[in-house]
């Protein structure tokens, strides 16, 4: 019919009137491969008194103990994040002479967190010797089944009540600014903060710094052996609110 177009014109037209790409797109999406190629990352460093009482735990449904080599053989990796080597290196961890605080339910370990009793041992970002009296606390873990039950909690009352008893008088933890859960669970054990640790990254190169209350805090500074660097490359992250 006259005046009406046919399926091939229409289609030109209609490719015809498609916008066209602004002139600064390029320059947005180049602007956004240079910002990640940036980035800063800041930690909060917190230490706890350890009370002179010590509070019960919080629940009758879960064991805690301080985990043996034969107990993190049998973690899966559903239950507490390890997979076969993270599970060897958490054995040569406690050859050398870290802790682990294991939860069970029933005889399943559900509930991890690891402390250090000699250093501040943070891998790419800083390790300082802590004194006679403290003890760290890194890298825990709870299973997803298991999440809001206050595993975190009852860990954290769990060292607290083993360094009391072991004649020890502070535990630092740490947990990155925007690790909401981090912060909100150290918070409710009354941890504080003693200073920043803030860590620039770039094309190949990466600058770290303590900020002056946590360098006069922690003086030492100790050679990094790199043993366990892999092993230990995880923060303080508790999964449990």
């Amino acid at each position: 019919m006259p005046g009406r177009l046919g399926y091939g014109e229409g289609v030109k037209q209609t490719e015809e009137r498609a916008p066209t790409q602004s002139w600064w797109t390029p320059l947005r999406k180049l602007a956004g491969r240079v910002r990640r190629l940036f980035g800063i990352d800041i930690y909060d460093v917190f230490r706890r008194v350890v009370p002179q009482d010590s509070a019960p735990l919080e629940t009758t449904d879960y064991r805690f103990a301080w985990g043996r080599a034969e107990d993190i053989a049998t973690c899966t990796e559903h239950h507490t994040e390890l997979d076969q080597g993270e599970r060897e290196l958490g054995i040569r961890r406690l050859g050398l002479g870290h802790r682990v605080v294991v939860a069970f339910h029933g005889e399943t370990p559900v509930f991890t967190m690891w402390a250090n009793p000699r250093h501040v041992n943070v891998p790419r970002l800083m390790k300082r010797k802590l004194g006679d009296h403290q003890w760290f606390i890194y890298k825990a873990y709870t299973s997803p089944e298991h999440r809001g039950r206050k595993l975190y909690e009852n860990g954290m009352r769990f060292v607290l009540a083993e360094m009391r008893a072991a004649g020890k008088t502070e535990l630092i933890g740490y947990a990155h600014v925007k690790k909401r859960i981090s912060r909100k669970g150290l918070a409710r054990l009354s941890f504080e903060s003693i200073g920043l640790v803030r860590q620039f990254r770039g094309p190949g190169i990466v600058w770290t710094r303590v900020s002056r209350d946590l360098a006069c805090y922690f003086p030492e500074t100790t050679p990094r052996s790199g043993i366990l660097d892999d092993a230990m490359a995880s923060p303080l992250e508790p999964t449990t609110p």
